[in-house]
């Protein structure tokens, strides 16, 4: 069979891709699905943006992180707020430190004009269709190499209103847009086209139009979600041939099972009263804490044992986070953490 050409489509499922540390996120490791495969496959292809849906912490975020991992692009990302102006895609303008620094020139004796510099800073569309000219606006990029090209992370678009939606179509329409203080335009026909992964948490409607012009993935966990939880946490705590301190097991596979089976019973308690779950974050949060409490315990039996009986005290604090009036409620967290905790300490050593 031929082989596609796409970076996305020489990658197979269950492949753990490992996402280096930055000044923004931690290290990482993302487990590739056969629909994320096949979705960036033709986002990449087609030139057009990926809309990923789901609920918070199924990987949305992440997702983008290992495109940019796997293309060995530069990642540009934004988090996106009710208040979030669409301009602020292409750029920023700091017009309250512009007003005082020409107040305190015209108050001093200097005469020199203002370094328009200073006062606009670039945004990730910007960077992305035009990173040339985006460098002049940026600080402390001595030595930074040309990218090979450039993902751009929109992140939860709909904190937005419409107007966001129908700006970003705009730009990905036009494939070009100006901005102030350069006179050529951003990006062009010849520009290398980013690749643009939007992630949207369906707290908002998005326009019709926008959804026409997006590839969609719409990531859920497989059937078994206990099952899909330990999978991805295999990922961050299991064996990894070839990566250095990842011979062997961080946590054992008891530790990752009782852990995901809690987290569903949690789910399904919090579910009971409309309110928003638990998932995958969670999960890793518990896990990580666990692992950080007892990796110095040199004696793997031992160690797993203490974090099983601590999975027990400390999951209500991890899983059930919403305020719930009934105390015989399972969702409620001060009963279910003292009765998991009298759970764990009966259990024999």
């Amino acid at each position: 069979m031929t082989q596609a050409q796409s970076p996305f489509a020489a990658l197979t499922p269950g492949t753990i891709t490992a996402l280096d540390k930055s000044a923004e996120y931690s290290q990482s490791w993302h487990q590739w699905s056969e629909p994320e495969i096949d979705a960036l496959t033709l986002a990449y292809a087609a030139g057009r943006p990926l809309l990923v849906r789901g609920e918070p912490g199924t990987g949305k975020t992440q997702l983008a992180r290992a495109a940019a991992q796997v293309l060995d692009w530069k990642l540009h990302a934004e988090t996106i707020h009710p208040r979030f102006e669409p301009h602020e895609l292409r750029f920023r303008f700091d017009a309250v430190k512009r007003l005082a620094d020409a107040q305190a020139q015209a108050g001093g004796k200097g005469a020199e004009a203002l370094d328009e510099r200073r006062y606009w800073c670039p945004g990730v569309l910007w960077k992305a269709y035009g990173w040339s000219s985006a460098l002049r606006f940026l600080p402390n990029v001595e030595g930074i190499a040309e990218p090979k090209g450039h993902v751009v992370l929109i992140d939860e678009i709909d904190k937005a209103d419409s107007d966001l939606p129908n700006s970003l179509l705009e730009v990905l329409a036009q494939r070009s847009f100006h901005v102030e203080p350069v006179a050529e335009p951003i990006g062009g026909e010849n520009v290398q086209l980013p690749l643009v992964v939007i992630t949207t948490n369906e707290e908002r409607d998005l326009p019709a139009a926008f959804l026409r012009r997006c590839i969609v993935l719409s990531l859920a966990p497989d059937a078994g979600y206990a099952a899909w939880l330990v999978s991805r946490g295999k990922a961050h705590f299991g064996v990894l041939e070839g990566v250095k301190g990842r011979d062997q097991a961080l946590l054992h596979d008891d530790v990752l099972w009782k852990a995901a089976e809690q987290l569903v019973k949690d789910r399904d308690a919090v579910a009971s009263l409309n309110l928003s779950k638990p998932g995958l974050a969670e999960y890793l949060d518990l896990l990580y804490a666990l692992h950080t409490l007892f990796k110095a315990e040199a004696d793997a039996a031992v160690r797993t044992e203490a974090q099983i009986k601590w999975l027990a005290r400390l999951s209500a604090y991890g899983y059930l986070k919403h305020s719930v009036d009934n105390p015989n409620s399972p969702a409620h967290q001060n009963t279910q953490a003292g009765e998991r905790r009298n759970a764990a300490d009966k259990e024999p050593s």
